[in-house]
Order: structure tokens, then C-alpha cells, then sequence
């Protein structure tokens, strides 16, 4: 459904209006203070007439056509005027009133019902629970409480869940410019992602900023965001809440690992989100974004300021926050011949009073960092605060004013950002606008937005390759692991050795393997495959087999084997389930040993897990996540992500594993996952042996959707 016609209305009805203090009210005085054009209904059976206009008693009465409805009325009779405003072929409403959804099953069957008199007749619904919006850009609103004298307008738009975040956000007194302001609710019928996705459409809009606890629809917030970015419209966001939906482990340790807020996580990386912990953040993030007129082109970033002490407090900060800081090379002459002889020349630079003294010095420095290999984005760190004296902002002004123009002439974005969280003085953030430099308040608020900015900013949000037509290779697997899937024993899940052959349909080998049913056997496999050996018992519905003693690795003779075997057929029968055989494999020593998983995810689908192999993944969760399916690159990229990495390159003196091999079984056991996303729950191999040359995968365990542990 659109929400044109609820966001920019021709013509408004207020239901419940008032001239006492309340929504009523408001919502009527909101509609000046924006400037609104259109026209305007007021409803109340209590009133003939209300601010000189006439009044109706329902919105029945009104024979004109209407675009939006803001709704002012107790509960109990919200859902009747929904319907009446649909009726009444309004293309949407405003919903203040509480008591739906948040409010137990008598609030959630309410809300139930005005979410199916929406849909039926495509109706967008701001809300329940919400304050409703302001639209500045489009002079229009429908919004029950009250607006400040003063609000800064640009191209910043908002949408938040809660009331009291846009609230805040309206009257925080930083200029970041809004241009919309949309308080969501309930989103009973209309999500964040259906006005994202109008939104990035509007010429008014460069930044959209959100705040939600509950993103109502992931897949559409995805592919809504992702489009934003690919039209260079940053989305930033703080998400709040910690939903256990997904963290529902099932019978592996991908779910434990990869848990709802680590997908989240995972989505937003897809779609290009730039995600924040704090509402300060965000609202330093939006003035970042909204305020350079130009991108950087390199990811790297040069520091100037005029204080050692400050830059000191900035490395520290810089490297919490992944700030990349290339080295000084080039220009290293040319700043020495300008700065005094103690000058310390780096990356952060210190101007020393010579810079801070003489603007020519610093105007010089600034071009010189700018044309430093690697630098994208010049940062001036600089307390101004409002409280300088004459002397110092006049000072501290011609600062800006020169780095301003060293910026200017090497073509780099400036980004001024003071250690302090407090107003800069006028003159300086004056300087500042002139010079198209953001003015930014706090260093971790204020450097952590410029290393999140420039990741951004050099990077396309990745496209699931699943959108693209899947290789012939792939469609030759799927085809092969749908056959042996058809024919499996659908009463349990596949065993080890069943689920490990599904996967070598896509790629990814296991060790040499015979499955057995007896010791004499097993001793026969062992002989063939080669000492030492690693002996498992196959029984239906049993995943995890170590705690049961149903595997024992290192056997290295006969009579051990075969003790071993029959000690452990006994075990495996008192285990319960269905005994299909001892499973012989080659023992490997592996370089390095990952944790490779997949799973379904109810909110945002496909997912791949990588981290450290064996059980302590859960306990360390070092793990990095993506939405599947990822490419090869992608998927050496998440591994680069672990601590498995150091094992895989060769530690202290250890022979390097085989990375790309890893990659390429990540990879494939991504397509996988998407491919069988309506057939499977979840897909771990734990452990993937890296070897020198190769990968195999040791144990796999495969859950068919809708089975039980």
C-alpha cells in the first residue's frame, strides 16, 4: 500500500477536535505551524463549529473526498472510525490511541481487526500508539502533541516507534535539518519499511534516521534500505531490544552463535544500514551525513588538531572505532619544513602553535595530508565551545576557516569534531558551514561517525547473490541434493554421514569413510583406510554424540578397534533410536578448525555462520554472520573476521592453512542454505578441518524444518 496520500494529504479530517488543550488541538495547530494548504475537516459530534469552520458530526457527513484521517478518540472506538475512514475511501490514518497491540490478547485481537479493515481496502494506518507525523518538506502533518518554535528543516527524515524518541529528536535543538518526522507505533498495518521505501524516492530527502525496537517486516526493511544506498542515501538506525526468536540453538551451535541481534547485524550489512548504539550517535551520524557536501573517495581519514593531549585521547578512540589512518609518506618533507622542529609528524598531526597561529601553516598541512595516499577525509578535532572568549573564538575561527580551505583545494570533505558534547561557539560553526564542514560534538560520538561514514561511503551494500540466476554448477547440485533429500528417511534427521553426502552434492568433501555394522567390520575398514582412525556411532535422532560416548578418536590397532567397537555398539543401544552402524574415518590434523553453519532465520531468511571450530564457539562466540548466500570473496572476508584467521596464516611458525579452500566450502554451503531454505531449519559442520591443501568437513549435521531435537 502507499502512503502518498497519508504523507502528503490534499485534505485532512480531524476526528476528536478540540479547541481545549489535547490531540485534538494540537493536531490542528501542527497543521499551521507546518503551513499546510490543503483542507481541513473537523469532526465532533459536541461542536457546530470549531476555530470559524463549520464541524461534522461523523466522518460520514463529509461529502468531499478525503486523503488522511487523524484519529483523536478513546480506544473503544478506534477500530469503528478506521472503518468508517475506510468507508469513506481515505488513503490513510492516524492512530494515537494505546491499548492494541502492547495491551494482551483483547488489545491484540483489536489491533488484528483495524490491520484487516486497512488491508482490505489499502489503506495506510500511522500507528496504533504513536504520535502520528510532520511532513516540513511537504507542509503537511497529522500530529497529536505539540511542535517547538524553532525547528531546523533540510533533508532529514525520521521514522521512529516510539512517541517519545521523535519527541526528543523535535526538540534536541541540534540542527541536523528534518525534512519529515514520522512517529510509527503499533505499525499495525503500515511498517517502517513501506515509508522508507517511499521516502528515498523524495527529492526532500538525503538521510532517513530510525529508531525501532521491532522491525515489523526485515525482508522489505532490507530491500528498502538497500535501495536507499544504492542511490547514495545513507539509513541509519539504532535498533533496539534483544528478540530471542532466533537464538533458538535446535540441535547445533550456529542458532547460539548467530543470534537475533547478530543477524540483525548481518542484514544491515547487506542493505548498506549504518547501524548506531545510541541516540546520540544517531543524531551525530544524521548532522555527519546531512552536512558534507561531498563523499570521500579513499576509506582513509587525517587527523589535525592543535592539542597533543587531544590527540592522544583521539587514538585511542579512533582505534575502538576501526578508524583507518594511513601513515604520513608523501608530504613528511614539506610538513617538517612547515611546523617547528619538535613537531612529531604523523598521522594524527599536531600543528603545534604554529598552526594554530599562523593560518598559512595550516591551510599548507591540510593540502599536504589531503594528498597523502590512501586519505579520503580530512578531520579538524577542535573544542569550540560557546563559552570562548573573544580572542580564542576569533582564533580557533581562522583555524577552521584555513583547514577549511586546504580541504577545499585538495577536493577532500571536512569534518570538524569537538571533544566536547556541548554547542560549538556561533563563529566557529559559522566558519565551519561556510567552509561545508559539519560541525560534530563529542570525539567518541564524533569519530566513531566518521569511520562508520567513510566504510559507508566506499562501499556498495552487498546484492544477495541468491537475486541473480544461480550457476549451472549450483543448479547441477540442487538437482543431485533434492534427489538424495527426496529419498532420505523422513521420520528423523539425516546422520552424519547422510547429511555430509547431501553436501558433497555442493562441494564440500568429507574424510574417507565406510560405515560398518559390526567390529570385525570396522577392523576391515580401518585396514583399508589406514591407522589411526576415528570410530562414531550412527543412531537415528542422536546429534550430539560425544556426551553418549559414541565417538572415540585416535585408535590406532586392531584389538583397539575392535574392543572399542563393541563396547560402544552397547552404548549406542542404550542410547535409544535407531542403530544404522559404526561410522570408520580417517583421522586428519588440521591446521586450523572452523565452525561452519547455516540456518533459517524467521525474520530475515538464509543466514551463514563462520567461527572457530569445536565446542568453545558458544562460549568465545567468535563467529562473523551474513545473509546467504555469500560469494567466495565475501566469505574470506567473514573468516578474516575470526580469530581462526591467525591459525589459518600460520602461527608461530606453523604451516598456513589452506584459506581459499575454506572460502570456497563457506561459500558453497551458503548456496546450499538458500537453496533449501523451505526444507531445512539448520545446517552445521563442526568441525571443518583446514588442512594445508583442502578442507574436510568432519561432522555435519542437517535439521529438516519442523523436526524436534
Amino acid at each position: 500500500m502507499s502512503v502518498a496520500r497519508l504523507l502528503r494529504p490534499a485534505s485532512i479530517a480531524i476526528v476528536g477536535a478540540s479547541d481545549k488543550v489535547g490531540p485534538g488541538l494540537n493536531a490542528w495547530l501542527a497543521l499551521q505551524r507546518v503551513g499546510y494548504a490543503g483542507t481541513v475537516y473537523f469532526v465532533t459530534p459536541s461542536r457546530p463549529e470549531l476555530f470559524g469552520q463549520r464541524t461534522y458530526p461523523t466522518l460520514g457527513a463529509i461529502a468531499d473526498p478525503i486523503d488522511a484521517v487523524f484519529i483523536a478518540v478513546p480506544q473503544a472506538a478506534v477500530v469503528d472510525t478506521v472503518r468508517a475512514a475506510a468507508l469513506k475511501g481515505a488513503g490513510g490514518a492516524v492512530v494515537l490511541s494505546s491499548g492494541f497491540g502492547e495491551a494482551g490478547p483483547e488489545g491484540v485481537r483489536a489491533q488484528d481487526e483495524l490491520a484487516a479493515i486497512a488491508q482490505a481496502h489499502q489503506m495506510a494506518v500511522c500507528g496504533p500508539n504513536c504520535l502520528g507525523f510532520l511532513n516540513f518538506a511537504g507542509r503537511a502533518a497529522a500530529w497529536g502533541t505539540t511542535v517547538p518554535d524553532h525547528v531546523a528543516q533540510g533533508r532529514v527524515a525520521a521514522v521512529v516507534q516510539s512517541g517519545s524518541i521523535g519527541i526528543a529528536l523535535l526538540n534536541a535543538g541540534r540542527d541536523i535539518g528534518l525534512s519529515y518526522l514520522i512517529t510509527s507505533g503499533n505499525e499495525a498495518a503500515t511498517s517502517a519499511a513501506d515509508y522508507i521505501d517511499y521516502l528515498v524516492d523524495d527529492d526532500d530527502v538525503r538521510v532517513v534516521i530510525g529508531f525501532f525496537e521491532q522491525l515489523r517486516h526485515p525482508q522489505r526493511f532490507v530491500a528498502a534500505a538497500r535501495r536507499a544506498a544504492v542511490l547514495g542515501k545513507p539509513v541509519i538506525v539504532v535498533k533496539s531490544g534483544r528478540s530471542e526468536r532466533g537464538r533458538q540453538a535446535v540441535m547445533a551451535h550456529t542458532g547460539a552463535v548467530a543470534g537475533s541481534d547478530e543477524v540483525c547485524d548481518a542484514a544491515f550489512r547487506a542493505a548498506g544500514v549504518i547501524r548506531v548504539g545510541s541516540l546520540d550517535e544517531l543524531v551525530e551520524m544524521a548532522a555527519l551525513c546531512s552536512g558534507l557536501s561531498t563523499r570521500p573517495s579513499s576509506r582513509g581519514v587525517a587527523l589535525l588538531s592543535p592539542s597533543g593531549g587531544e590527540i592522544a585521547l583521539a587514538l585511542d578512540i579512533a582505534d575502538a572505532a576501526g578508524l583507518e589512518l594511513p601513515p604520513v609518506s608523501d608530504g613528511a618533507p614539506r610538513l617538517k619544513a612547515l611546523l617547528p622542529d619538535f613537531a612529531h609528524i604523523s598521522n594524527p598531526l599536531d600543528l603545534t602553535w604554529a598552526g594554530l597561529y599562523d593560518p598559512a601553516v595550516a591551510r599548507q598541512c591540510a593540502e599536504t595530508l589531503a594528498a597523502e595516499p590512501g586519505v579520503g577525509m580530512l578531520v579538524l578535532l577542535q573544542d569550540a565551545p560557546r563559552g570562548l572568549a573573544t580572542q580564542q573564538a576569533e582564533r580557533y575561527t581562522s583555524l577552521v576557516r584555513a583547514v577549511g580551505e586546504g580541504a577545499a583545494a585538495s577536493r577532500t570533505p571536512l569534518v570538524v569534531v569537538s571533544n566536547l558534547a556541548v554547542d560549538f561557539h556561533p563563529a566557529v560553526e559559522a566558519a565551519a558551514r561556510d567552509a561545508g564542514a559539519p560541525c560534530l560534538r563529542g570525539t567518541a560520538e564524533g569519530l566513531f561517525a566518521v569511520s562508520r561514514f567513510a566504510r559507508w561511503a566506499t562501499s556498495l551494500p552487498t546484492e544477495a547473490a541468491a537475486q541473480s540466476a544461480p550457476s549451472a554448477s549450483r543448479a547441477r547440485a540442487f538437482a543431485e541434493a533434492s534427489r538424495q533429500w527426496a529419498e532420505r528417511d523422513k521420520g528423523r534427521a539425516p546422520a552424519e554421514h547422510e547429511a555430509r553426502a547431501l553436501l558433497a552434492t555442493y562441494g564440500v568433501d568429507g574424510p574417507r569413510e565406510r560405515l560398518v555394522q559390526d567390529a570385525d567390520q570396522a577392523v576391515a575398514a580401518a585396514r583399508e583406510i589406514g591407522y589411526p582412525v576415528v570410530l562414531k556411532a550412527m543412531v537415528g535422532g542422536v546429534v550430539h554424540k560425544t556426551e553418549l560416548g559414541l565417538v572415540r578418536v585416535g585408535l590406532r590397532s586392531d584389538d583397539e578397534l575392535r574392543m572399542e567397537a563393541r563396547a560402544m555398539l552397547e552404548r549406542a543401544g542404550a542410547a535409544g533410536g535407531l542403530l544404522l552402524g559404526l561410522l570408520v574415518q580417517e583421522m586428519l590434523r588440521p591446521i586450523a578448525e572452523l565452525l561452519v553453519g547455516g540456518r533459517v532465520d524467521p525474520d530475515f531468511g538464509p543466514i551463514i555462520v563462520v567461527g572457530g571450530g569445536g565446542m568453545l564457539v558458544e562460549l568465545y562466540k567468535d563467529a562473523a554472520v551474513r545473509l546467504a548466500p555469500v560469494s567466495d570473496e565475501a566469505a574470506r572476508d567473514m573468516i578474516r573476521e575470526t580469530r581462526a584467521a591467525t591459525l589459518l596464516g600460520g602461527w608461530r611458525g606453523r604451516p598456513a592453512g589452506d584459506a581459499s579452500a575454506a572460502a570456497h566450502a563457506v561459500a558453497r554451503l551458503s548456496e546450499f542454505v538458500a537453496d533449501f531454505r523451505d526444507e531445512i531449519a539448520e545446517v552445521e559442520i563442526n568441525p571443518l578441518a583446514v588442512l594445508e591443501r583442502g578442507v574436510t568437513a568432519l561432522d555435519c549435521v542437517i535439521v529438516p524444518r519442523l523436526s524436534t531435537p
